[in-house]
């Protein structure tokens, strides 16, 4: 029986990348080199050679049925709303087509969600947040708008795991958390409303407590952007104390589609959201009519329960990213390997060798920085996070969640040049990509919101002073003599961000504000080198493979010293020199890093 180890490392010396739809041949997993050395590095030893082959075969199905299912749904297979029966009553049925069924079935079979709360078999144990993440990151490489219903369903299985009674967590976790697509809830979560948009606090959806019945309330109002409308449960935040202003006077509550005697409760949907991408995903105008609701935990800690739950959707939207980049990459080096210009392969032109490695080099770093975060999170999900542990979670998930959304969009831009005219046909599945990114940059917050979620963080928490001592405290962990330069680098970059920070916290408020998002890019770049430098002593100690310190080179050229010169002169051209090893993930040796890079003269 062949070893899926076998299979990866055969990819690593391989110029030869498979086309999607070159069928039976390929799969995101094996592909991907990259992600079997995180799988190692951040997976627990007894969880590595599982966890290899379960992903190995989620990769071959993302890579293949489920990608085809979802080139239908969203070309032609959308969600449908069928509004009324033949007799004329609302019924809302939202109908998605079988295709989609099937993926349903098949990802959360594969216990995305399932594995994190029900003991593995073969493990006696269930998994950690990394390992559904993993899964994430492969799923958004094909399906980044299904993605979103199981973000949903983490969300809602997490608030009623931690914050529900036991009648909650009897009558719903399970199915929330079921391997079987018969017994599955999914989930959803429906904050945003007309007025309010990333202003919760201007909700108006109310909540009347029934009498004589504990934690039952009665919802009424509209949802005006309701994702995954339809799914068996949502979260739903209503206002349960009108003298209460803002989101003070939110709670939380368990909404279903079927209340347990199997009545159908009074949800309505006025009409399904026409979108320019995530065509996967049902997004609605729900109006709730008096509708059962169970309270979540204390009523005045709506809010509060939500916000938490708000990190794992965030650090979900990032996964996404990182994965909507991924395939962006593996689309445009397939393409480049393929196609000829001038009687030259595209491959050999300086110019396109640039754009593929910038591709690489974002998409393998901040690859690295999302899992590291992930490590933090999953520290913060198990209660073993040390305060600084924890507050560097919250540090880190708006600042990478913003990040990874910009650099989904630029790499399916740059996927389609790349194709050029045959980029933009639908026929290719760049133009999905890039109208599945754009999403990215909105959900779960935007650039501004999470600037502001940012400011909090260091106002409540002293979020970047916790930051900059633990970066100091990584980069003083560096011992191999190539990552000397990169921990001089990073900590004269930290000593700039300290003095900006400090002078911009002694600033008006609107300064604060305006410049907010320029602190949140340096500390993403600074976080996410030295993430990745972290990862190139790593491999260089234990294999012997520098490779990853081109890619830090790379990025730290193009993050920290791109209007040196404005480029044009003393470029070593390490991208084009080293082309080959970096596309096929081949080892480069530390004599070559030292003699080709210009950081270590």
């Amino acid at each position: 029986m062949r070893n899926i180890q076998d299979e990866i490392n055969e990819r690593k010396y391989s110029d030869n990348i498979p086309h999607p739809r070159n069928r039976g041949q390929d799969n995101f997993f094996t592909a991907d080199p990259n992600l079997a050395y995180h799988v190692q590095r951040f997976l627990p030893p007894h969880m590595q050679e599982w966890a290899l082959k379960q992903l190995s075969g989620f990769g071959a199905q993302v890579a293949g049925p489920i990608d085809e299912r979802a080139a239908f749904t969203d070309a032609e297979g959308k969600p449908q709303l069928r509004k009324y029966n033949r007799l004329g009553e609302d019924i809302s049925e939202i109908v998605t087509n079988e295709g989609y069924k099937k993926t349903v079935a098949e990802v959360y079979g594969a216990g995305i969600v399932g594995h994190l709360y029900h003991p593995v078999s073969e493990l006696g144990t269930t998994v950690p947040y990394m390992y559904s993440y993993f899964m994430g990151y492969l799923l958004s490489q094909t399906e980044a708008g299904f993605y979103c219903p199981v973000t949903l369903t983490l969300s809602a299985a997490y608030l009623v795991h931690v914050f529900g009674d036991e009648w909650l967590k009897k009558t719903y976790l399970t199915g929330l958390t079921s391997l079987q697509y018969e017994t599955l809830y999914e989930g959803a979560t429906w904050l945003t409303e007309r007025q309010g948009g990333s202003d919760v606090g201007a909700n108006r959806t109310t909540a009347e407590k029934v009498e004589a019945e504990e934690n039952v309330y009665r919802l009424t109002g509209e949802k005006f952007f309701a994702s995954n409308a339809g799914a068996m449960v949502a979260t739903v935040l209503a206002r349960v104390d009108d003298r209460k202003q803002g989101t003070k006077g939110l709670g939380l509550f368990l909404v279903p589609w079927m209340k347990p005697d199997g009545e159908r409760n009074r949800i309505f949907v006025r009409r399904l959201k026409d979108k320019l991408g995530v065509n996967a995903v049902p997004s609605a105008e729900v109006i709730l009519e008096g509708a059962e609701g169970y309270l979540i935990g204390k009523a005045e800690n709506g809010f509060k329960y939500m916000a938490d739950a708000l990190n794992i959707s965030r650090i979900c939207n990032a996964v996404a990213s990182i994965g909507i980049m991924r395939r962006a990459y593996h689309e445009a080096i397939y393409y480049a390997e393929n196609r000829t210009a001038f009687g030259v392969g595209l491959t050999e032109y300086p110019m396109v060798r640039e754009m593929l490695i910038s591709l690489l080099t974002d998409v393998e770093v901040s690859a690295s920085a999302v899992f590291h975060l992930i490590e933090y999170f999953d520290k913060v999900m198990r209660g073993t996070a040390l305060p600084e542990e924890r507050v560097m979670s919250r540090v880190l998930t708006p600042i990478l969640k913003y990040r990874t959304g910009e650099e989904a969009v630029e790499a399916a831009h740059t996927a389609i040049e790349i194709h050029g005219g045959n980029g933009y046909i639908e026929d290719y599945v760049t133009p999905r990509l890039l109208r599945d990114a754009q999403v990215t940059t909105v959900w779960e917050g935007t650039s501004n919101i999470l600037a502001l979620d940012l400011l909090r963080v260091m106002e409540k928490e002293k979020g970047h002073e916790v930051f900059i001592r633990e970066v100091q405290v990584l980069t003083s962990g560096f011992t191999h003599p190539l990552s000397k330069p990169f921990a001089d680098h990073i900590n004269k970059e930290l000593s700039i961000l300290e003095g900006n920070i400090a002078y911009l916290l002694e600033q008006p408020k609107d300064y604060i504000t305006y410049k907010l998002k320029s602190i949140a890019d340096h500390m993403a770049d600074i976080y996410s080198l030295c993430c990745i430098v972290r990862e190139a002593e790593d491999q260089a100690r234990n294999d012997g493979n520098a490779r990853k310190y081109i890619v830090a080179e790379l990025y730290r050229k193009k993050h920290f010293e791109w209007d040196k010169n404005r480029g044009i002169k003393g470029d070593s051209l390490l991208d084009v020199q080293f082309f080959s090893q970096l596309i096929s993930y081949s080892p480069i040796t530390e004599q070559q890093v030292a003699v080709y890079s210009t950081f270590y003269d």
